[in-house]
């Protein structure tokens, strides 16, 4: 059996001695050569969805001619790049068959969120004639290293609430913190369970409120990054219910609402909660709230590509009125619920770190003995609120 070689046989006129013309046939084993750009990073503004690049588009080089360089990857020099990172790759193509590639980066880069205004990218849903301006007294950059007690509550005796967690959780408010400029909820394993009202705890985490309250009407956002643990990572608003003067209706709006991680025995429904953007409207169930047979839940969501712990996101909600509420992601409209019932009840800002029954604590979970501080906390750069008012 004869072997072959695959390739393109050029055929090249050469001069014998006698001066005749005689054909020798060349084989084109050589793949050509491409080079492409060093990567380009562009800076762009908090409110824009991406920037113009034009760049020099690689052309590859052969030792024949008519080699072909097309983009099989990215976008073309003059277009929109978007907020992120975009790899443009560039295959050469030589007239045997030989090939070569070569890739680029181009990294589209939001400003900082101005901390004048709500983040919004994109259509500014801000109404014609008027501004927004911030709720000094439910806002915090945490600057200042020190937990600002004027503005927050983190012990549950004193918040009005009286909650102290769902077990296995307990909520602890020595796990607050206020250090580099944020806000810190740390998650904790204790070395033996605590048993609390007659339930037993095994793992710590703890809640914030705000001591002043907002309503409808107002904007509510906040930068956070998630723990890394099968506790959660929250950002809501709770209003009291009281049987005896009112109001008799238990409601919740949840802004944002996932987990650090999901396992084996977490259910099919919340395999996503450790990359989502989750939000909520509850009426829940009372005894003295007769409108309310059982709770009633209208719930939204958008899935992410990357974990709730990878980054910090910015969560918003814009609770237009008592039956409109509006949800952002980094500035951009996500999606809007109806609630359940009319939501115009005063509401505390709430950051609870607690455990689920839906995602329990499981055996593998080593995370709570080995991970870092940054792996257990979930960690809030600010905190926003604002108001709309005559421009």
């Amino acid at each position: 059996m004869k072997n072959f070689s695959i390739g393109l046989y050029i055929v090249l006129p050469l001069i014998a001695c006698g001066g005749n013309l005689d054909d020798t046939e060349v084989l084109d084993t050589t793949n050509p050569t491409i080079s492409c750009n060093e990567a380009i990073s562009v800076n762009v503004a908090a409110s824009s969805n991406g920037a113009e690049v034009t760049f020099a588009t690689p052309i590859g080089a052969d030792n024949f001619e008519g080699a072909v360089t097309k983009q099989t990857e990215g976008l073309i020099s003059g277009s929109t790049f978007p907020v992120g990172t975009t790899t443009n790759t560039f295959l050469v193509t030589d007239m045997a068959g030989n090939t070569a590639s070569c890739s680029f980066n181009i990294t589209v880069s939001r400003d900082v969120p101005s901390s004048d205004a709500p983040f919004f990218v994109g259509e500014d849903p801000t109404p014609e004639g008027r501004r927004w301006a911030k709720v000094e007294n439910m806002s915090d950059e945490f600057n200042n290293d020190v937990f600002d007690d004027e503005k927050w509550h983190k012990d549950t005796a004193s918040d009005g609430f009286g909650w102290i967690g769902r077990p296995p959780g307990l909520f602890e408010a020595e796990n607050v913190s206020v250090s580099d400029g944020m806000l810190n909820v740390t998650t904790v394993k204790f070395e033996s369970p605590k048993v609390v009202n007659n339930f037993e705890f095994t793992h710590g985490g703890a809640i914030v409120r705000s001591k002043n309250t907002g309503n409808h009407g107002m904007y509510y956002e906040c930068k956070m990054k998630a723990n890394k643990t099968i506790m959660s990572s929250t950002f809501w608003l709770s209003m009291k219910n009281n049987c005896d003067t009112g109001p008799v209706r238990k409601l919740e709006l949840d802004i944002q609402e996932c987990v650090g991680r999901v396992h084996g025995e977490t259910p099919a429904w919340a395999k996503d909660f450790a990359n989502i953007f989750h939000s909520n409207t509850f009426r829940h169930n009372r005894e003295c709230d007769t409108g309310a047979d059982e709770t009633q839940q209208i719930s939204g969501k958008t899935v992410l590509s990357e974990k709730n712990h990878e980054r910090y996101f910015v969560y918003g909600c814009w609770w237009k009125s008592p039956t409109e509420v509006l949800f952002y992601l980094d500035g951009e409209f996500a999606y809007s619920i109806t609630p359940p019932t009319d939501f115009d009840i005063e509401a505390h800002i709430t950051m609870a770190i607690e455990t689920y029954d839906w995602n329990p604590v499981d055996p593998t979970g080593s995370i709570f003995e080995t991970g870092s501080f940054d792996d257990l906390t979930t960690k809030y750069d600010w905190v926003r609120t604002w108001k709309l008012e005559d421009a």
